[in-house]
């Protein structure tokens, strides 16, 4: 798929196309309170996920200019042989990219579900141990990692304990490195989009969103920062993406995600009425191809272990 170059911005951005629906009070990321819920599996998080080939063949990798740049913050760029933890694996989306690696990382990737691991194990990367476990047992000894990454996941165990489980893992002076892909229409409700169809889009995904899980749109994650910590102040680096994508690839895209993965057969067919409306837009931009122009962000954030 074709995809338009990306131009980093600073942390925290906010575009000029509308103006923020929520008082300064409640935009992302300001300090926020650290006692995040430790619980290590989320009932939404085990079903919404369970479509794990789907999940893996519609989700997006992640862009060169990110993953290097994380990788150079992290302090594994051009470290042959470093060891990097991979947390919240997944299907191994970002692994692969660690795999492919020229610095031929040790690569120790860890996953709790079990659909999802089997998703990874089947892929069979070079240098990569797939292990079960999760942010708060991880089966790694004490100070082996180099470097800690979480790929679009970190949100859903954002708490000072997993914070310090991850700590225990890496060496002295050790990074954490986080990374989400997060489209226009998955972001928070005050989040000002590129297009008017894609803030459409945005507020129908959040009227279909009706539980109370912790996601990257909640812009509480960043609260598991507030000091006291076993980490660093976070320091932050967003790219700023345009890919194309076809009407079908862009609901099942949709479709991969948690909040919409568990929604019965009615709300659904609700959904895919309201999805098919957006796309009537006047200002939905369409190649020769009938392609439409999706817009996201790739957001990495690092820290160093105190």
């Amino acid at each position: 798929m074709p995809i338009k170059l990306p131009r980093s911005l600073p942390f925290p951005f906010l575009p000029l196309h509308t103006k923020p629906q929520l008082p300064l009070s409640r935009l992302p990321f300001l300090p926020r309170s650290n006692t995040m819920s430790t619980k290590p599996y989320d009932p939404i998080a085990l079903t919404g996920f369970s479509a794990a080939a789907s999940y893996d063949a519609h989700r997006p990798s992640y862009i060169a200019p990110a993953l290097t740049h994380l990788l150079e913050q992290l302090n594994v760029a051009s470290v042959p042989r470093a060891k990097v933890l991979d947390l919240a694996a997944g299907t191994g989306k970002f692994t692969e990219l660690l795999a492919a690696r020229p610095e031929e990382y040790e690569i120790v990737a860890v996953e709790p579900h079990k659909d999802m691991l089997a998703t990874l194990r089947a892929k069979d990367l070079k240098s990569v141990s797939v292990k079960e476990g999760d942010a708060y047992d991880i089966p790694v000894e004490d100070g082996w990692a180099d470097a800690v990454v979480v790929a679009q996941a970190f949100h859903w165990f954002a708490n000072p304990t997993s914070l310090a489980s991850i700590a225990r893992t890496l060496r002295p002076g050790g990074r954490l490195g986080l990374i989400w892909n997060v489209e226009d229409y998955n972001q928070s409700r005050h989040h000002i989009t590129k297009t008017h169809w894609e803030g459409q889009l945005r507020d129908l995904n959040w009227q279909h969103t009706t539980d109370d899980s912790p996601r990257y749109k909640s812009n509480e994650w960043a609260g598991a920062f507030t000091p006291p910590t076993t980490f660093s102040a976070l320091q932050e680096k967003i790219f700023e993406v345009e890919i194309w994508l076809g009407k079908e690839a862009l609901w099942k895209r949709l479709g991969t995600l948690s909040n919409i993965a568990n929604l019965g057969e009615g709300e659904r067919e609700e959904l895919r009425k309201g999805f098919d409306e957006v796309l009537e837009g006047q200002d939905v931009q369409r190649n020769d191809k009938g392609e439409i122009s999706v817009h996201y962000i790739v957001h990495t954030a690092w820290a160093t272990k105190l």
